[in-house]
């Protein structure tokens, strides 16, 4: 029975882990950016913004992951380029640089989460996606 859920676990701990470092990167270059702010607060805004990258990657994420498990993709450019896509969209849309576009800031913010984007997805592939479509098969007794 525990054979069964070890790949939804390994779906879904690469999933967190993906989001974390996401999450904690984006809290370094807030700190980063406003100095007076003390360690403690980078656990917070860690934790903060980790919900939020699992918030905006949820949707996107069952339906893309399902399809790479199907197709058998263990190569890491593909976790890569999904990576990098929902990450550059995302950006320019939480940013609001659809209505008053500036078109230098927001290829460096697309540009910036796109790589960071890749560097969670690649999180993700080492953790989960290096084994898509592998499932154990199990023979029942007959």
């Amino acid at each position: 029975m525990l054979l069964g859920l070890r790949k939804p676990i390994r779906l879904l701990w690469g999933y967190v882990a993906a989001c974390v470092l996401m999450g904690f990167v984006l809290a370094c270059a807030a700190v980063w950016t406003v100095p007076e702010t003390a360690a403690p607060e980078l656990f917070v805004l860690t934790v903060g913004l980790t919900k939020v990258a699992m918030i905006v990657s949820i949707l996107p994420s069952l339906v893309v992951i399902p399809i790479l498990e199907w197709r058998r993709v263990r190569r890491w450019y593909g976790y890569a380029i999904y990576g990098a896509s929902l990450s550059a969209v995302a950006s320019i849309l939480i940013s609001g640089g659809v209505e008053r576009p500036q078109t230098l800031n927001l290829i460096t913010i697309a540009v910036c989460f796109a790589f960071l984007g890749m560097a969670s997805a690649t999180v993700y592939w080492w953790i989960a996606g290096r084994f898509a479509g592998r499932c154990p098969v199990l023979s029942e007794p007959e």
